[in-house]
């Protein structure tokens, strides 16, 4: 009688997938969370300092730690694909966080039509130390000064003169202030969305091949 072999396609399966979600679920917290943090500091609910540390030391560290603890410390593929899914990640984090005020203008934000009634321009020196001595350095400003609609802002100050005196400026503004004003087309939260979709996918399916590749690994070892 012939003996039937152990069908070891189902164990298999089942260890991969706990580090397959993990793979997967890993970048898009660490974008999710990065957004959300950005978002409330958008609010005015965290100052600068915590939007720093919650929304990109915070992720950017789980990341290096979920990368260490998916490569296992081995080397091969598997365990490339694993670190390797860890750039794209960091990408996705960054562009989340750095895109935050566009996708603020673009859910809140109330277009305006202003009139430039002067543009001025003034230069500001900052100083900072080096071993080789104090480095000054200049920049120059443009305060453009505006009549909009009540509840827009009354003055705009960019590095480039961004409209002339005399002409119109449409503007997208916060009505809450915790957003800088931009012009509509300088807007691009769609761009930024599908970007940080795109790498964070991108991360995902990398992580997700590291994990499928060391689980199969692992279970060959045991089985040799």
């Amino acid at each position: 009688m012939a003996r039937r072999e152990k069908n070891t396609v189902g164990p298999r399966a089942r260890a991969a997938l706990g580090p397959v979600l993990v793979a997967v679920g890993a970048p898009a917290a660490a974008a999710g969370v990065a957004l959300g943090v950005g978002w409330a500091g958008a609010s005015g609910w965290l100052g600068d300092g915590w939007v720093a540390f919650f929304g990109l030391f915070l992720p950017l560290c789980g990341l290096a730690l979920h990368a260490f603890a998916q490569s296992g410390g081995r080397a091969g593929p598997a365990a490339a694909l694993a670190v390797l899914a860890g750039v794209p990640a960091v990408v996705g984090v960054f562009i989340a966080l750095m895109g935050v005020d566009d996708l603020v203008l673009r859910d809140r934000g109330v277009e305006v039509t202003c009139v430039v009634r002067e543009v001025t321009s003034r230069v500001e020196t900052d100083s900072t130390f080096a071993p080789e001595g104090q480095h000054l350095t200049h920049t120059v400003k443009y305060d453009h000064r505006l009549d909009c609609p009540p509840g827009a802002p009354a003055r705009l100050t960019r590095e480039r003169e961004i409209a002339k005196a005399g002409g119109e400026l449409r503007l997208v503004y916060d009505p809450r202030g915790e957003v800088e004003p931009q012009k509509p087309e300088d807007l691009h939260a769609w761009g930024l969305r599908f970007a940080t979709l795109f790498a964070v996918g991108l991360a995902a399916l990398l992580g997700a091949f590291g994990a499928i590749g060391g689980a199969s690994g692992g279970r060959d070892e045991l089985n040799g």
